[in-house]
């Protein structure tokens, strides 16, 4: 691109991602934001492994990793994570450990460990600042967005297909946005093209 950047060619390009998923995935689901968003991410970091990437967000789910994790860890977590602190300030203040304990399993891969995939499914929350929410809906959600991505990935063309349009968006010039612009674009695309309720969740 000679060093310029067309967000004409980049919206083209995300629209071109819907459409892919449109063809793995059903019309009204929760799940374009976060695939195009995880994809988008791991194409500009350039990474090989990009479809184990994509989905490592799904070790997460299973929380023997995260139960080893010891007390000082999780209210270090807790206490040095902004938004996050505020929310369990109560709970921080008072050692809390059964609460912080039974909220941790959904809040680090999302705040801590920030996995692209998992963030773009919990975007509303992240943008509400509504860490309760999270915890609480994290392990439900997370395990009905692995049904539907298996179901996809089914189709030996998924991976392909989402590869060469996160490379597409990478080359031209996608990650010399911020992460707040690239997301918006993702929204406003995804709010003209699907059902309101698809967009948002």
């Amino acid at each position: 691109m000679g060093g310029t950047m067309s967000r004409e060619d980049l919206e083209k390009a995300l629209a071109r991602g819907v459409e892919i998923l449109s063809e793995f995935l059903p019309v009204k689901t929760y799940l374009y934001f976060p695939i195009l968003y995880s994809a988008c991410v791991w194409a500009v970091r350039r990474v090989f492994d990009y479809r184990e990437r994509i989905l490592a967000w799904q070790v997460w789910i299973e929380p023997d990793y995260i139960r080893t994790k010891p007390d000082d860890f999780i209210l270090h977590f807790f206490a040095t994570h902004g938004a996050l602190a505020a929310a369990y300030e109560d709970e921080v203040d008072a050692r809390d450990m059964k609460a912080l304990r039974a909220a941790f399993p959904g809040l680090y891969p999302v705040c801590g460990l920030e996995d692209a995939f998992l963030r773009g499914l919990f975007k509303a929350e992240l943008d509400a600042a509504d860490y309760r929410k999270i915890a609480a809906e994290f392990r439900g959600r997370a395990a009905a967005a692995r049904e539907a991505v298996t179901a996809a990935e089914a189709d030996g063309r998924f991976w392909q297909e989402l590869e060469t349009f996160g490379m597409e968006a990478a080359s031209l010039g996608i990650h010399l946005l911020k992460d707040a612009e690239v997301q918006d674009m993702i929204i406003g695309l995804l709010k003209k093209r699907l059902p309101q309720e698809s967009s948002a969740r």
